[in-house]
């Protein structure tokens, strides 16, 4: 996809066996495309690939209530969260109705992923990640057993599609007592 010209991927798949080939595939893609990830439906800390790969925004899935949904793998692999539960989606064959995963998870943050490439299409994929991981609202209070297992917390839209801020700012400076 990414050598096609697709500047976001969204990989609802996995499994639990590190791949060298698919974590080169990833690593290559990155480097033009935001990837994202489901991290798995097995309420599991352990690692679920690609989700769980450096490169790949790892997207745990949500209650209604801001709580990890009962599914959800989690751990400190996890890059952030979603909605996963009871979201409205199509099915095969044209009919639509209520699901939920990680799946279901992972492609609101490659929308939002998409919305931030349209606004600025001069921001690397590594920007674009940042933006929505400094963004994110944390989940510690809404989850206390599971939140600060969930990444930078849950995705906020509204948030990241305002102006960066800097995440460190300078009043003053000094450098051998000379101003």
């Amino acid at each position: 996809a990414a050598g096609k010209g697709a500047r976001v991927i969204n990989l609802s798949l996995g499994g639990y066996s590190d791949s060298a080939t698919l974590r080169a595939a990833i690593d290559a893609a990155s480097v033009t495309a935001v990837v994202v990830g489901g991290a798995g439906n097995d309420n599991l800390s352990t690692p679920f690939y690609p989700a769980a790969y450096a490169k790949v925004l790892g997207v745990a899935g949500t209650t209604i209530t801001d709580t990890k949904a009962a599914f959800s793998d989690y751990g400190s692999w996890v890059k952030v969260a979603a909605p996963g539960a009871g979201i409205t989606t199509t099915f095969l064959g044209g009919d639509w109705g209520s699901s939920s995963g990680t799946s279901l998870s992972a492609p609101f943050v490659a929308g939002l992923a998409g919305l931030l490439v349209s606004e600025h299409p001069d921001w690397t994929p590594a920007l674009v990640r940042s933006q929505i991981l400094h963004t994110a609202s944390s989940l510690a209070t809404s989850d206390p057993e599971y939140g600060s297992r969930l990444g930078a917390g849950m995705v906020n839209g509204g948030l990241a599609v305002q102006p960066p801020k800097p995440l460190i700012t300078f009043g003053s400076f000094a450098l051998n007592g000379t101003a």
